[in-house]
């Protein structure tokens, strides 16, 4: 058996508030009366009530203003405001404040129960939708969150098949992602512009698909020509990003990760600034992994010798504030921080 509705009638006038829980029938309603919108705004406050029956004018807090406080704290209440003496700007503040309705005493009996019936069928309809609203939000949200957990899978995968064609020995793209996030996190970077950034940092040799092994994997020095062929990874990689919205906003670390900061880089030679923030950062995390990681050919360096060679070149190849936002952000161990997806356990290799 369903519930009876919780009503608070609120009226000054004792005799109206005995008509009211009169006439609402005791199955359908639980009637609490309240003596004054102050008394009725505490029990609310206390117990709730699906419907509030209240007399505009009342010593002290108005019914007006008991409806304003309501709404400000349960918009899903029905409310009727029944008075003797309302004017026509009084219903009108009264419609703005969404009351269900605005009834004038004396009040038929028919009327009273016809605008309550009417009042709590809407109020419940209201309610139900947020919950409908709410819970398609929820599962919207749960399938965007498996959509993306899918796509970063995925992107993990492309960035470890590209890591194992450059010979490194596992782990670079991750530590270059976590260690740019940090980076960017000390340069103020927040929300999607630090997980542009990620997705960037870890695919910032997308364009190497595009190199051929021999020069990809050449141990020693490459030719003039090997070297031209080489130089154009970044711009095959930000054209692989530039076809995927998903990718785009990690474009500027592709295509910007090789520019040097006194502009000798590549492949536009743009000096200081001009280079984007995502490719200016990359190029520093990038470099200082390179060093410390280990390949067929040689053994990694030492991270004091790779720190050393990044403060060594700041100001020609490494923009200065990067270096320095780089410094701190080891100091504090590369955090992960919940604004970039969450990378598995790497091993800082600072030391």
């Amino acid at each position: 058996m369903t519930a009876p509705l919780r009503v608070l009638v609120a009226d000054d006038d004792a005799a109206v508030r005995a008509v009211l829980r009169a006439i609402l029938p005791p199955a359908r309603y639980d009637v609490v009366e309240a003596a004054s919108g102050d008394e009725a705004l505490r029990r609310f406050g206390s117990h709730g009530a699906d419907l509030i029956l209240s007399d505009l004018q009342m010593p002290g807090m108005s019914g007006l203003e008991l409806l304003r406080s309501v709404r400000s704290m349960d918009d899903t209440v029905g409310f009727i405001i029944l008075t003797g003496a309302g004017t026509v700007e009084n219903a009108v503040e009264a419609l703005r404040l969404q009351a269900d309705d605005y009834l004038v005493k004396p009040f038929n009996v028919d009327e009273v129960l016809l605008a309550a019936e009417r009042a709590v069928s809407y109020r419940r309809l209201l309610r139900e939708n947020r919950s409908y609203q709410t819970q398609l939000e929820e599962r919207v949200a749960e399938q965007a969150g498996q959509i993306e957990a899918l796509l970063m899978d995925a992107l993990r995968s492309l960035a470890t098949a590209i890591e194992t064609r450059d010979d490194y020995t596992g782990g670079h793209v991750e530590r270059v992602a976590r260690y740019a996030a940090a980076t960017g996190r000390e340069l103020g970077m927040r929300g999607e512009e630090l997980r542009a950034l990620w997705v960037g940092a870890l695919l910032h040799d997308v364009g190497k698909i595009g190199v051929r092994d021999d020069v990809l994997k050449k141990p020693g020095a490459l030719t003039a020509e090997e070297y031209d062929e080489m130089k154009r990874h970044p711009e095959i990689g930000a054209t692989i990003m530039e076809r995927s919205s998903f990718l785009r906003p990690g474009l500027p670390a592709v295509l910007h990760h090789q520019e040097r900061f006194d502009g000798s880089g590549y492949p536009a030679g743009l000096r200081g600034e001009a280079i984007s923030l995502q490719g200016r950062i990359v190029a520093v995390v990038d470099t200082f992994d390179a060093i410390v990681s280990s390949r067929p050919y040689r053994n990694g360096s030492s991270g004091e010798h790779a720190m050393e060679e990044i403060r060594r070149n700041s100001g020609t190849q490494f923009d200065p504030r990067v270096v320095e936002a780089f410094l701190r952000a080891s100091a504090l161990g590369f955090p992960d921080d919940p604004d970039t997806p969450r990378l598995p356990e790497v091993e800082a290799a600072v030391g």
